[in-house]
């Protein structure tokens, strides 16, 4: 029971602490900051973004193959977030040298380097995390537990989000972004330290690698031979086609509508819909399942892209800001332990590796596609055809049968 206990807060505050530790890099505000303030192009920027996006799936499948060896995951992964996260602070202890020795371009491309060695990082985290937490946690629990975690997470966020523009306003560039490198490393190391001590129990696991090519093929077989995991993965990519959409609200707002501080407001209302939607979402993963709050997020994105596409108001444009972020907060809150509740115990790994990197890299192409949306046919195209897809997701979900357990 005390094992229990200690690995439950563990799962609560890990989504507080990486949420918090994360503001410190965001890639839409400090990260894009930081590089007009070593005068980076537009290239460098966006750049930077694709670096987030290919290591959010690129490492995936190759890290499954390797976590289906383990029998005892927390600690391998603990090491790999303090190797991620080391090096990181090294980049940020470094940068006044740098700077001032090599210049701003040199300056820049070392950034891009050790900022992607970090993401490429990240893509490791869904195989491990969601393996760790299928052992620690039962079902039911996890979606409110983790829910709890993260709009605790959210309400710190208003501090953490506060200390930062601190740094900014405070210390000389560059010393206010090693002051802010450094804390956000801080926290994370912290978070890192939590999977170190937790009590995960050991398991049998298949103890000789595939080769990589086998393993490739036998991963993607999965699509073919389990029908209920094609559904769920079909489901998935058009969900996530369709929350790439959500950048572009603020855009659509600046450009249609006058006389607001819509930074101000677009991030008050992420804020408000993230703590409340995680704590009233992560409370019903509980009493109606994962698949119903994931079918209720997308029926709610549904209503808001519908409300932004009819009204050409900009409080019904707000409205379906906020209910699209439910749309995501269900997202994060529920599709990795959907596909706990339907793989194999053994090839879990694989499963999340292969549908993490299916949806995120067809994700990443509808990125690129969303810029000729808007210049070519419009804002009012890109929400219809985001409406069209969370319609197909929601369909295919209804196809997906999930049981009580994992």
């Amino acid at each position: 029971m005390e094992r229990f206990n200690k690995n439950r807060f563990i799962a609560f505050i890990d989504p507080a602490l990486f949420i918090n530790g994360m503001i410190f890099l965001n890639i839409n505000t400090v990260i894009p900051y930081f590089l007009l303030s070593l005068s980076a192009s537009s290239f460098h920027i966006s750049f930077a973004n694709f670096l987030v996006t290919l290591g959010s799936f690129l490492p995936s499948l190759f890290v499954a193959r390797f976590v289906q060896k383990l029998r005892v995951k927390t600690k391998v992964f603990a090491k790999l977030l303090f190797i991620q996260r080391l090096s990181f602070l090294l980049f940020s202890f470094f940068l006044p040298f740098l700077i001032k020795s090599l210049g701003n371009t040199f300056t820049i491309y070392m950034f891009l380097l050790f900022y992607g060695i970090f993401n490429m990082f990240v893509g490791t985290y869904g195989p491990f995390y969601f393996s760790i937490i299928n052992k620690i946690l039962p079902y039911g629990e996890r979606g409110k537990i983790i829910g709890r975690g993260s709009a605790v997470g959210n309400l710190v966020a208003i501090l953490t989000t506060y200390l930062l523009n601190f740094y900014l306003n405070r210390f000389s560039f560059p010393y206010n972004f090693v002051l802010i490198f450094f804390t956000g490393m801080i926290i994370l190391f912290i978070d890192a330290v939590l999977f170190y001590i937790i009590d995960e129990p050991e398991e049998e696991t298949q103890e000789e690698a595939l080769p990589l090519g086998v393993f490739l093929l036998r991963a993607f077989s999965f699509l073919k031979r389990d029908l209920n995991f094609k559904r769920l993965v079909f489901s998935f990519i058009f969900l996530g086609l369709s929350l790439t959409s959500l950048p572009y609200f603020i855009v659509y707002a600046t450009k249609s509508f006058k006389g607001y501080n819509f930074v101000t407001i677009f991030n008050l209302v992420a804020i408000i819909v993230s703590i409340l939607g995680n704590y009233i979402l992560g409370e019903l993963t509980k009493i109606l399942g994962y698949k119903k709050v994931l079918s209720l997020g997308i029926l709610l994105g549904i209503l808001g892209l519908f409300l932004a596409l009819i009204f050409k108001d900009i409080y019904f444009l707000l409205s379906g800001f906020a209910l699209l972020n439910l749309t995501f907060v269900s997202n994060i809150l529920t599709t990795g332990f959907l596909i706990t509740s339907i793989s194999p115990k053994e090839d879990l790994p694989v499963y999340l590796a292969l549908s993490n990197t299916l949806t995120m890299s067809i994700s990443s192409l509808m990125h690129i596609a969303n810029g000729f949306i808007i210049n070519y046919v419009g804002f009012e195209a890109l929400f219809l055809i985001s409406l069209i897809f969370l319609v197909i997701s929601l369909f295919s979900m209804e196809r997906v049968v999930t049981t009580s357990t994992s």
